[in-house]
């Protein structure tokens, strides 16, 4: 029987990577495991552990497990890693690759409405601005969320990660470095705030795309929704109404008012599950298929 670990089961999202294991098809054997538990051969590890702890296990495990699935940051932006969406980029993962990294949720989100357009259209730049759940923070941030006085009740917070020394966040310099990786573009310039808002469950992007020669609006919605796992909805759809759901929504889609080189849309998914735990399912799922 084939095994798929689950390295830090007991966090929130080991808890929800276990829920999503249940929705594959394939036979297999689930296995749970502490952070400081001794590791048993597998055939997949999903390490659902922050970063630190991200490296220090992916050494010890390497010869006993087949491949490696990081939900951490920890290695999305090693040249020798693969960072897959599915979606977009399952082929960067062969039978020799024994790491893969999930991306940020953000960048998830900014690269599946993108992802689509990239055989139509070149993208000199995008500009976005986040407004990020509070459950991207994890348990300890819910937790605060939750008590009277808390920081981030009704309020808004432009500052999610570390501020680096340049000024920016850690948050908003994944979601320049990480776009480039995923859609294979590296001299897209990204230009981002991101934002942390009062909501518990699901992202949202505010994004202006500029391309190389006009868009053909109707053209746009068709290949957003035929692609996978995403939908453009002429009404308009709020983090609320996405939260439980695997599909990333756009709306409000429309021209700039001067330059038709140029589109603005509205993006919201549920972070929880497309962010995250159903993004490192989908890539289990694949190397279950074609290489366990």
């Amino acid at each position: 029987m084939k095994t798929v670990g689950v390295i830090g089961a007991n966090g929130m999202v080991g808890r929800n990577t276990l829920a999503e294991l249940e929705k594959i098809k394939r036979p297999f054997e689930v296995k749970k495991f502490g952070r400081n538990d001794e590791i048993t051969p597998l055939d997949i590890a999903v390490l659902c552990t922050d970063n630190p702890v991200s490296r220090e296990l992916a050494g010890q495990i390497k010869d006993r497990v087949k491949f490696i699935v990081d939900m951490s940051s920890e290695f999305r932006l090693d040249p020798a890693v693969p960072l897959v969406i599915p979606e977009i980029n399952a082929h960067t993962i062969t039978a020799a690759t024994q790491l893969i990294a999930s991306p940020n949720c953000t960048t998830t989100g900014l690269v599946m409405s993108l992802a689509p357009l990239k055989p139509f259209y070149q993208f000199p730049e995008v500009f976005f601005c986040s407004y990020q759940a509070i459950s991207g923070g994890g348990k300890t941030l819910l937790d605060d969320f939750h008590t009277p006085g808390s920081y981030y009740e009704k309020n808004c917070v432009p500052k999610i990660g570390s501020i680096q020394p340049n000024g920016h966040t850690s948050e908003e310099l994944k979601g320049v470095y990480e776009t480039r990786k995923i859609l294979e573009l590296p001299d897209i310039k990204v230009y981002c705030h991101t934002v942390r808002v009062p909501v518990e469950v699901s992202h949202s992007l505010g994004v202006t795309l500029k391309a190389d020669k006009p868009f053909d609006l109707e053209q746009v919605k068709t290949l957003w929704n035929q692609f996978p796992n995403l939908t453009y909805s002429e009404e308009v759809v709020t983090p609320k109404e996405v939260a439980g759901k695997e599909t990333t929504f756009i709306c409000r889609l429309r021209a700039d008012v001067e330059d038709p080189r140029i589109i603005h849309y509205f993006v919201t998914f549920d972070n929880l599950l497309k962010g995250a735990a159903m993004n490192g399912r989908q890539i289990v799922d694949v190397l279950l298929e074609k290489y366990v």
